[in-house]
């Protein structure tokens, strides 16, 4: 322990000892103007012997600013005051302010450090799974129909959704109270998509997940005219003595066939590795168990809560995530980060930097050069299934 160190704890958890901006800038000072060998010394007391006029001028406070100080520090434990009748100090004497109790709490003082910063670190993550989960309720509300506004249950769950605090004050409602809300938040999320799905008609627009009966990634309908009886020499040269025929109709090299391999169509066991259950066998241990410890059933929703707890052991920023799911949706940033933290043991490409590989991502999404077919394919076959 050093001086430094005493006073950079007392610099970061003086809100948490009941002290003021300026009250934690006075007793820095004060901190400040000991001997370092007498907090490094275990039988050593740290004094100040200053007059309080001289350091009241430093400070640019009054006496009486500075006395209501010293006895405010007195009565929190963190010094005793120790001076003449008349409140004069001398070195001679040892007669000062002494920080002995600081000196024997300090151990104290970095455990609620530590345990400040663990909380604080929580609510940051609690902040941005409510952000998740808000996404998810915003999603089910666009797959309401008119007619459910006058719904009581909709209703019900709209004016409870409208009581959520801002995002910019969920710090400020402290861990127990964020907590709590964070699991109403999803609970709701979960009441509307169970009244969605009861109502067969409700739906104006498809889930996300929805599987299309035409398995096709663009609308566009290629067209493409077979070439194979087309004559390709200059004029005045004979024709083709025969033609060959091929399925469905042209030959291998037909533009025909061309067009057919780039229509977009998905294999459907393509289409399998995005299901949860395949999701959940291809994903890492560590993916795995932040699934289990979300819920009890492999669905959609815990695969990307699932992906969002893994942000912090893998280092990516809340940023990062925050953009992928703007643009690129919450189940392909899911995606993303599930391929992230399932190849950080590749034999021949490990992940190193699983943040800015997310942003790669995102640049690539972006420009339409993201292969996330690919890479589950790839996947899939180092996994062996």
């Amino acid at each position: 322990m050093t001086r430094r160190d005493v006073i950079a704890v007392i610099s970061e958890i003086g809100p948490h000892l009941n002290l003021s901006g300026a009250a934690v800038y006075v007793l820095t000072k004060l901190i400040g103007c000991t001997s370092d060998k007498h907090w490094t010394e275990a039988n050593a007391e740290p004094t100040f012997y200053g007059t309080q006029d001289t350091m009241a001028e430093r400070l640019h406070l009054s006496a009486r600013q500075l006395r209501n100080h010293e006895r405010n520090f007195e009565r929190q434990g963190l010094l005793i005051r120790d001076t003449k009748a008349n409140g004069a100090r001398e070195a001679g004497t040892g007669r000062g302010l002494r920080f002995t109790p600081i000196k024997a709490r300090f151990s104290e003082l970095l455990a609620l450090r530590d345990q400040r910063r663990a909380d604080t670190k929580h609510m940051k993550e609690l902040k941005s799974l409510r952000s998740v989960r808000l996404r998810r309720f915003k999603e089910a509300m666009e797959r309401l129909s008119p007619e459910a506004s006058d719904d009581a249950v909709v209703c019900c769950i709209v004016s409870r959704f409208e009581a959520w605090p801002r995002s910019d004050r969920l710090m400020s409602l402290g861990l127990e109270r964020l907590e709590a809300h964070v699991a109403e938040a999803g609970a709701l999320c979960g009441e509307l998509e169970e009244w969605l799905e009861n109502q067969p008609n409700a739906s104006c627009k498809p889930a996300t997940n929805f599987r299309s009966f035409i398995q096709e990634d663009s609308e566009e309908t290629l067209s493409v005219i077979c070439t194979e009886g087309m004559d390709r020499r200059s004029a005045g040269k004979p024709a083709h003595d025969s033609l060959r025929k091929a399925e469905p109709i042209g030959s291998e090299e037909c533009l025909e066939n061309e067009g057919a391999a780039e229509s977009g169509v998905i294999n459907p066991k393509v289409e399998a590795l995005f299901e949860p259950e395949q999701l959940f066998q291809l994903s890492s241990s560590d993916f795995q168990t932040a699934l289990s410890m979300r819920s009890n059933e492999v669905t959609v929703e815990a695969v990307i809560e699932a992906a969002h707890d893994m942000l912090c052991p893998l280092g990516i920023n809340y940023s990062a995530w925050r953009l992928a799911c703007g643009v690129m949706g919450r189940h392909a940033a899911a995606l993303c980060v599930l391929l992230l933290d399932a190849n950080r043991d590749h034999p021949q490409t490990p992940v190193r930097n699983a943040g800015g590989a997310l942003r790669g991502m995102i640049r690539a999404h972006q420009r339409g050069k993201l292969n996330l077919v690919g890479s589950m394919i790839g996947l899939q076959r180092r996994r062996g299934f």
